[in-house]
């Protein structure tokens, strides 16, 4: 074939194969996806991989049908039987391009784009990643960019399109690496939308090309390095503190009320407590707004010896906004918002100075991630602050699934396993005191992502009656094992059913938000079985926050411990579009100066 119809040949494949190459990379990115991620069933990016193959495969075919029908013809009659130019010369023209098609020093500079949502990713996370996994997911996601960009690349080099590839490969490294960003955006969960998608694949690849190959090199580079350090800069700034043991202040020396009351000073009775928490638990009240009848398991509640406090709710809105400042009595962490659930609050070290045993028992090891374990027991065991192993797993295959799921978890154990360990020490009472903290996953919250599921009321309905079951479980062995006990069964927040299904409802305006939508989100559940009967002249409390005054009150038979209340007050109202709620009545939004609870009884 003379010289000119190698170059339209040449040409030709400067398209193809980036297409044969790009669909090789979804559907290897397919492969490696659901090899990585075995118990998660479906993504984002899995779904987009999935899909995405078969899209180029068949841009493919049909360029080379277009190639066929109509170049092929054209080469044929221009240049198959013309006039060949002398040999030498020709050849020269037409690898001409191929001298240029070697990587560059400062290409390496590309691979800074899919490494710019990975960095925020990383400094986002801060308060559970060791130094040592951020760099873990820092490397793992730059060699997966490396593949793309460079390697692939530079196999190919042969083909004459190592700079289409290498552009290619970074705008398919960014688009995978940004899909949890664009997810979080778009309110996707488990699938995204294919064709827009593409359109920030096609995007990306198209001003890449054209800056790099028709503008200059350096404007794409200049261009990658402002959006990666400015990116980097503004998530740094806005990252939470990383905090150590030794970072962290001495709960001594914090002015904490609930420590200045006890002092020095003993309980007149150390029973044995049990916080048992079921997550995103609420009243009755909230459950009826969402069209669910649990007052049945209340009643059965009241014939087991607990008092039902239906108005109470929390002045945070998650599990560590509201148990943390349980623990502490207080509206402040003392540093990381894991240090008290972690085992090191004001309650539990007050508790040990009363010679109490401290253990914690869940299904994940979540609340110590980046700060370890100060309970003396825990189960599952609690990773050391510097050890974050699950912590830098769980963030690196988030970004390959392209979403933060809210049920992507930590460590967890076999749920029989956990439930047999809390069975265990229901039926294990000791001689010395012991303070038990259980947090169960059910009947647990939406799934965050910004758009309720049409059956997401059914699907905490059912996981709610899985949960009573279980309650009852554990509320008759603690009674028949332990009958002196402090039994304190609460939800630790709202479910989030209302809305959009997030915590975050600030895109309304605050004459959207109603009496449901607050108590969904900051609503939470509390009964109390106390061993005697004169435990009424103690239990002033309002909010979930007052429960260990309380309980201090009634081991020391003092009123006075009742001051270390906190003001009744919701934080982060800015969330729920600016509206709050004041020692129980709602302030702003639709139902403003009206009582958060109507029920009465």
């Amino acid at each position: 074939m003379p010289v000119k119809a190698r170059i339209e040949q040449a040409k030709w494949m400067r398209v193809f194969i980036p297409l044969i190459v790009l669909t090789l990379y979804f559907a290897a990115l397919s492969r490696f996806l659901h090899w990585l991620l075995p118990g998660y069933g479906t993504s984002v990016n899995a779904v987009f991989a999935d899909n995405a193959w078969k899209v180029s495969l068949a841009l493919a075919v049909l360029y080379v049908i277009f190639f066929v029908l109509l170049k092929l013809p054209v080469i044929f009659e221009r240049y198959v039987f013309a006039v060949d130019e002398p040999l030498k010369k020709r050849i020269r023209n037409a690898l001409a391009f191929e001298s240029k098609n070697r990587i560059e020093k400062l290409d390496w500079i590309l691979i800074l784009l899919p490494l710019t949502p990975t960095v925020q990713y990383i400094l986002n996370n801060q308060d559970i990643l060791s130094p040592l996994g951020s760099l873990y997911v820092f490397a793992v996601l730059a060699a997966f960019s490396v593949i793309p960009i460079f390697v692939v690349p530079t196999s190919l080099r042969a083909t004459g399109s190592t700079k289409t590839l290498m552009i290619l490969g970074m705008a398919f490294a960014f688009t995978i690496t940004n899909m949890a960003s664009l997810s979080a955006q778009m309110h996707w969960l488990e699938r995204g939308i294919l064709v827009t998608q593409l359109f920030v694949l096609g995007a990306v690849l198209t001003v890449g090309w054209v800056l790099y190959n028709l503008i200059g090199r350096k404007s794409v580079y200049l261009l990658i390095g402002i959006f990666f350090v400015a990116n980097s800069v503004l998530a740094a700034v806005a990252a939470a503190p990383n905090y150590t043991a030794e970072t962290m202040p001495d709960l001594q020396d914090s002015g904490n009320e609930l420590m200045r009351l006890v002092g020095s000073e003993k309980p007149l009775s150390t029973p044995n407590i049990y916080l048992l928490i079921y997550d995103a638990y609420v009243a009755n009240e909230t459950m009826v707004g969402y069209g669910i009848d649990n007052g049945a398991q209340e009643e059965y509640l009241e014939t087991m010896g607990f008092r039902i406090y239906p108005h109470t709710y929390s002045i945070g809105p998650d599990t560590l906004d509201t148990m943390s400042r349980v623990f502490n009595a207080s509206t402040e962490f003392y540093g990381s918002p894991r240090r008290a659930v972690s085992g090191d609050g004001v309650v539990q070290n007050l508790l040990k100075r009363f010679g109490y045993e401290t253990c914690y028992v869940s299904w994940s090891d979540y609340v110590f991630q980046g700060i370890g374990s100060s309970w003396d027991f825990s189960f599952p065991r609690a990773p050391s602050p510097s050890e974050g192993l699950s912590c830098h797993e769980l963030v690196t295959k988030s970004i390959f699934m392209g979403e933060f799921r809210f049920d992507v978890s930590f460590d967890t154990v076999p749920r029989n396993q956990y439930l047999q360990l809390a069975s265990s020490v229901f039926r294990d009472v000791p001689e010395e005191p012991r303070f038990v903290y259980m947090h169960h996953d059910w009947p647990n919250h939406s799934q965050l992502s910004g758009v309720c599921r049409p059956d997401e009321t059914a699907r905490y309905e059912n996981k709610l009656f899985w949960a009573n079951l279980e309650m009852k479980q554990h509320v008759e062995e603690i009674i028949h094992n332990d009958p002196g006990a402090i039994v304190v069964v609460a939800g630790d927040h709202g479910p989030y059913l209302t809305k959009n299904c997030t915590t975050d409802l600030s895109g309304y305006d605050a004459a959207e938000i109603s009496r449901l939508d607050i108590q969904s989100r900051y609503g939470t559940f509390l009964a109390i079985r106390w061993p005697t009967d004169d435990f009424s002249e103690y239990d002033e409390i309002v909010v979930l926050q007052d429960v260990f005054p309380a309980v201090f009150a009634y081991m020391f038979r003092d009123r006075g411990f009742l001051e270390a209340k906190v003001e009744a007050r919701t934080l982060m109202q800015e969330t729920v579009g600016g509206v709050k709620v004041d020692d129980g009545v709602i302030r702003g939004g639709m139902n403003d100066g009206e009582p958060l609870f109507v029920d009465q009884r």
